[in-house]
């Protein structure tokens, strides 16, 4: 009777139990960008039943992070909003991800899409005038996930960044001056100093900013030469190069903006005949490790020089250059040769002075002799023919006499007398 009593029981009891209820079902999940700032991504979905869900991002490229970022409750609504640059960049144009929604047992999908931003690193450097353009090359990638809800067409935005030394004076402090640019490529203004250059670039997923350069300055160029040298013979310029570098450490940053010897670095010398004329190219030369320099040429008549400290790029590394203050180098006439064809001769022999002198032109040169009072006097004047002349004349003193040739300016070089060279009459 006992066993009767408790098997109707357990009957009884079993039929009273309701029937599990069926797990919530979700999706699809739908994703698109929430309005035409292309900054929100609107998520929504579907499920049978009202419940708490969560929200998370998978995705199969190993840089971007997988984590939940969002949670419903069962009164909101079906739908979720979050900044697209919340999510890291991804430098793989085929790298996939997805959000996931999960509540209430189950979960889903959206469809994959990418989160792709141009990472292009080849920053290339080039001055245009007194401006210095930065380049990247442009984004040839191809697309991984064609036709993905996010997709937009390929659209960054560049901002090129100088960063100097806001006060020199000492006070360690920076200043970001920025320019921006839809295009990959800008040109930057020379600021008279160092700074240390950064371009960013940015899409709907983000922004980056490896790109880095070091863009030094120069200070002064000086440069020193004689008043005069011989036209024809050798002149030698020395001068000195300072320039500048940016030093900048630390979160947040310290700059410091270094002063110091330009070493081991190319400089041309440039000459011009006169303030109307344009200036030309002499050659080249190098500073040393104590920004020195030291440039041997031939004068070639009266010239204005200076020393050009040129822009200069190697790789992610430049710097402006600067044009030294010219200096005056005048010629004189250089006297080859001042001589008797026969330096010694007998009473009554008519001698024969000889001159040539550079530049060789019909210069009217006059001989002159010292006399016994030991002043110079004239004997008479030759008028030389490309530069060379033989003036035959009497002399009837015996003994040995000083002579000299004076030799007038002419439109390239100054006026000079020759060395003293003697006549002895026996």
């Amino acid at each position: 009777m006992l066993k009767r009593t408790l098997a109707l029981t357990l009957l009884l009891t079993s039929q009273a139990l309701p029937a599990p209820a069926a797990p919530t079902a979700i999706g699809p999940v739908t994703i698109a960008w929430a309005d035409a700032t292309h900054k929100l991504i609107k998520i929504t979905w579907t499920e049978t039943t009202p419940t708490a869900n969560t929200l998370a991002l998978e995705s199969d490229a190993e840089e971007i992070p997988e984590f939940q970022f969002g949670t419903t409750t069962a009164a909101q609504p079906n739908e979720y909003l979050v900044e697209a640059t919340r999510f890291s960049h991804m430098v793989d144009p085929a790298g996939r991800s997805r959000f996931v929604v999960a509540g209430g047992g189950t979960q889903a999908r959206s469809a994959d899409f990418d989160q792709y931003l141009y990472d292009e690193r080849d920053l290339r450097l080039a001055f245009a005038g007194d401006k210095l353009r930065w380049t990247l090359p442009a984004d040839n990638s191809v697309d991984g996930t064609p036709g993905d809800p996010l997709d937009l067409p390929k659209a960054y935005t560049y901002t090129a960044v100088q960063r100097v030394d806001a006060d020199p004076v000492g006070t360690y402090e920076c200043r970001d001056l920025s320019f921006v640019s839809a295009v990959p490529t800008g040109e930057l203004p020379n600021r008279g100093q160092a700074y240390d250059l950064t371009v960013k670039v940015a899409n709907e997923w983000g922004q980056r900013a490896n790109l880095w350069a070091t863009v030094g300055s120069t200070k002064n160029v000086t440069t020193y030469g004689p008043g005069s040298s011989p036209y024809g013979g050798t002149t030698t310029l020395t001068g000195h190069v300072n320039g500048t570098s940016m030093f900048q450490q630390g979160s947040p940053p310290v700059c410091e903006e270094f002063h110091g010897p330009t070493s081991n670095q190319a400089v041309v010398v440039q000459q011009r005949t006169s303030l109307d004329a344009p200036w030309t190219v002499v050659g080249t030369t190098r500073t040393n490790d104590q920004g020195n320099y030291t440039a041997v040429f031939r004068n070639p008549g009266h010239r204005e020089y200076r020393v050009v400290r040129p822009n200069v790029v190697n790789g992610t590394a430049a710097a402006y250059g600067k044009e030294g203050y010219p200096v005056s180098v005048r010629a004189t006439t250089r006297v080859v040769s001042a001589k008797f064809i026969q330096p010694t001769v007998t009473l009554g022999t008519q001698p024969q002075a000889y001159l040539w002198v550079d530049p060789a032109g019909p210069q009217k040169a006059a001989l002159q002799f010292k006399n016994a009072a030991g002043a110079w006097q004239g004997v008479a004047y030759k008028t030389l023919y490309a530069g060379r002349g033989i003036l035959t004349f009497p002399w009837n003193k015996r003994g040995t006499t000083q002579f000299r040739w004076w030799v007038p300016a002419s439109p390239s070089a100054d006026a000079t007398y020759s060395g003293v060279f003697t006549l002895t009459v026996r």
